[in-house]
């Protein structure tokens, strides 16, 4: 008798540590799951915006350009989308076996269990523990062995309470987890649903896409024009921002005996800006990326290729432009047919935020993070930012890739 309350707790022990560990487990995988869903929701967000920005460029047969580009982003949206569908089925896969794998030790815990209370039910009709208690007690040769039986017996009224209660507790939780599979099973078939969804109107946007690109065959000669428009005032807005930057730089090193270096207030906001790498809020609240940085070949005309020293946001029309980080205005500026530019100045860094209907600040104004600087322009049906980042040093100054210091979208 005395061996097996013993056995029993170390039996207990081992089974409480694993429900520990297994709890555990299933907090790690709820926030695994929260933080897909999360992305998931920002995805499908995205998605929303760029097809609101399709039904805003439908009826213009000009817009067939942009319409791609979006098409192109809709589609790298919804593999995006797939694929967090794909990692929560594994999710998912992976949960159901452990609670698999939890319910089979359950039952082998309850079965165990059972088994064991029906020895300690045998062994203590063995010893007339169970048919009459009381007469094992008074049946003691002396006083001493009186006690020992006594304490025996509330020993054994309390661990047979003991295991009853673990008995019932063990087979609620089988209960639950059950319960939970089911769900998770649910759950999966919902998930599966969604992937097939996914996978049906991506093959509706590359239809779509292929039917863009055939229109846009048929027009080189309109937008090969277009192109060279667009290159001819990119080219005038590359030059007015790298004439103010280098006359900024002329004038610091007036100031400073020939020598450009920071003043101390501008390294610390260089620093603040270099902490903020991919934490930059973007400088429009709904935008779809259309326009990526670098050199990058035309979408619709072989050997066309377009630099671009920032991003081109497409957003909704009279959308507010903000600025990303605080800074002092360094300049406003017109092109004829380009709209607005503002310049903000961040220590060793520029923002620039081209292609404005309006400007709400004048040069040498303070701005801070998130605030209003204008509204975009919106041309032809189109409403789209411009927006670069330019490092400053010494004696160079080169554009930097907008997407690498805005948060992820």
């Amino acid at each position: 008798m005395s061996s097996a309350p013993a056995s029993n707790v170390g039996f207990r022990t081992l089974v409480l540590v694993g429900f520990a560990v297994f709890g555990c487990f299933v907090g790690a995988q709820a926030q695994n799951k929260a933080d897909l869903q999360k992305e998931r929701d920002a995805i499908q967000a995205k998605i929303a915006t760029t097809e609101k920005l399709l039904n805003q460029t439908a009826s213009n047969k000009k817009d067939a350009l942009v319409q791609l580009r979006l098409v192109n982003e809709r589609m790298s949206l919804r593999e995006q989308l797939i694929r967090h569908h794909q990692a929560e089925i594994r999710a998912l896969e992976r949960s159901m076996t452990n609670t698999d794998s939890e319910i089979r030790s359950l039952e082998g815990h309850i079965a165990a269990m059972k088994d064991e209370y029906a020895r300690m039910i045998q062994a203590a009709y063995k010893h007339s523990l169970g048919h009459n208690p009381w007469m094992y007690v008074f049946a003691a040769e002396d006083f001493a062995q009186a006690v020992i039986r006594f304490q025996l017996l509330q020993s054994y009224s309390s661990l047979r309470k003991e295991q009853v209660e673990q008995i019932q507790g063990s087979q609620l939780e089988l209960a639950e987890n059950r319960l939970s599979l089911e769900a998770k099973r649910v759950e999966l078939e919902k998930v599966l649903a969604d992937v097939r969804s996914e996978r049906n109107r991506l093959a509706d946007d590359r239809s779509q896409r292929q039917a863009l690109v055939e229109s846009l065959k048929g027009e080189e000669s309109r937008l090969r024009a277009q192109v060279q428009q667009a290159e001819a005032e990119k080219k005038r807005l590359n030059d007015a921002i790298r004439a103010i930057i280098e006359a900024e730089l002329k004038a610091e090193r007036a100031s400073s005996a020939g020598e450009f270096a920071l003043t101390p207030e501008g390294k610390i906001v260089s620093a603040a800006f270099e902490r903020n790498r991919s934490a930059l809020p973007w400088p429009v609240l709904r935008g779809v990326l259309t326009g990526k940085f670098g050199r990058q070949p035309h979408p619709s005309l072989p050997g066309i290729t377009i630099d671009n020293n920032g991003i081109d946001i497409s957003t909704e029309a009279g959308s507010s432009v903000l600025s990303v980080f605080g800074g002092t205005v360094s300049s406003t500026f017109e092109i004829p047919g380009a709209g607005w530019t503002v310049i903000l100045s961040h220590g060793a860094f520029r923002t620039v935020y081209s292609n404005l209907k309006t400007a709400t600040i004048a040069k040498g104004g303070q701005v801070e993070a998130g605030e209003k600087i204008g509204t975009v322009l919106t041309a032809n049906g189109q409403s789209t930012l411009h927006f670069e980042v330019w490092r400053v040093q010494g004696n160079s100054h080169s554009p930097q890739d907008p997407a690498q210091w805005l948060v992820r979208h």
